[in-house]
């Protein structure tokens, strides 16, 4: 065969084979666990030294409930011991187990773990402060930790003196509770200089802002000094407001504020709620408990959902009710139910 005609054929060939060969089809991608909106998690810590602290996964579309995540997507592995809190940043959620003295990153699209950060001491809570920079406050240490988010490792620690707890970032300050103590310590995120304390009743140990970015403090107070709910100016550190919650009990603090954040809500044995005009707090619950263990509070919408840690052994419940205050749901939890975080 002559060679023109050769390459005609392998030409054809070629042609034939190319129009033959089918297209690649893009393999579909996983449709993400979670809906942002319409998302909450609740913290579960266990039980002391059982190493059976768990995250649950509550659906604001149906209320249905999903227990023991981690385990879920992870092998069936433990998260650990005392799952205190979670924050969310970007995609990861950062877990923060007090006992077992370690942070679990985990990305949220399949809920895996893909790093783990330590050393600790006995953290708390996680606070990002700046690009890949998160605080970390701790029962025992006397310090807050600085964490690299990049490399996932603890790079430096600030000194507080005492056992640190819930952290805000406002305007480039940190504001930090300290329970033990009568203040709330601010540190510059820029510098990781501790540059002020604020006097507030003792016990400072939740917080929230409101629609006009004031910062309120929840103190549960000490001994013989009632419980107090402090609102702060973050810019100047003014005391604005100062009202007094009566005794103090097991449960006072945990506030929150509706989406508006045009009210306020906190937990003092049962949950109260107020406008951040009022300058007295009410003595009538807006729902009433009477002896539960109240142990987590959070307002999405239309729902106020309310976690109870009943005698911190066996599984929880995590009721949800309607800004009139009707029950609309109650679910069960696992063990010690406490922090629920929105995403």
């Amino acid at each position: 065969m002559k060679p023109k005609k050769i390459h005609l054929l392998l030409l054809l060939c070629l042609t034939t084979f190319i129009s033959c060969k089918k297209e690649e089809t893009p393999e579909p991608q996983p449709e993400p666990l979670f809906t942002q909106g319409k998302t909450a998690f609740i913290m579960n810590e266990g039980t002391f030294n059982q190493g059976n602290g768990e995250i649950s996964f509550l659906n604001l579309n149906d209320l249905s409930i999903k227990n023991n995540l981690y385990g879920t997507y992870n092998n069936n592995a433990p998260l650990g011991d005392i799952a205190q809190s979670m924050t969310i940043i970007g995609d990861k959620a950062y877990v923060v187990m007090n006992n077992s003295q370690k942070i679990v990153v985990l990305t949220l699209n399949d809920f895996k773990k893909a790093a783990s950060i330590s050393p600790l001491i006995s953290p708390r809570y996680l606070q990002k402060v700046a690009t890949n920079k998160a605080y970390v406050t701790d029962l025992f240490s006397n310090q807050v930790s600085i964490v690299n988010l990049a490399t996932n490792s603890v790079s430096g620690s600030i000194a507080i003196g005492t056992w640190t707890e819930q952290l805000l970032e406002q305007n480039g300050n940190v504001f930090v509770t300290a329970p033990s103590t009568d203040k709330v310590y601010v540190i510059d995120a820029a510098t990781d200089a501790l540059t002020d304390s604020i006097l507030v009743t003792p016990g400072a140990n939740s917080m929230c802002t409101d629609k006009n970015n004031n910062l309120w403090v929840f103190c549960s107070g000490s001994g013989t000094t009632h419980a107090a709910l402090h609102c702060i100016n973050p810019i100047t550190g003014e005391v604005l407001k100062t009202m007094d919650a009566g005794t103090s009990t097991f449960s006072s603090g945990r506030i929150c504020s509706n989406n508006a954040k045009d009210s306020l809500y906190y937990i003092k044995e049962d949950v109260y709620r107020m406008s951040i005009n009022d300058v007295t707090l009410s003595n009538t619950p807006f729902l009433q408990f009477g002896t539960s263990s109240l142990y987590g509070l959070k307002v999405k919408n239309d729902y106020v959902m309310i976690s109870d840690a009943k005698d911190f052994v066996q599984k929880g419940t995590l009721s949800v009710y309607s800004k009139s205050g009707t029950l609309i749901k109650q679910l069960e939890t696992g063990v010690s139910p406490s922090e629920i975080i929105l995403y």
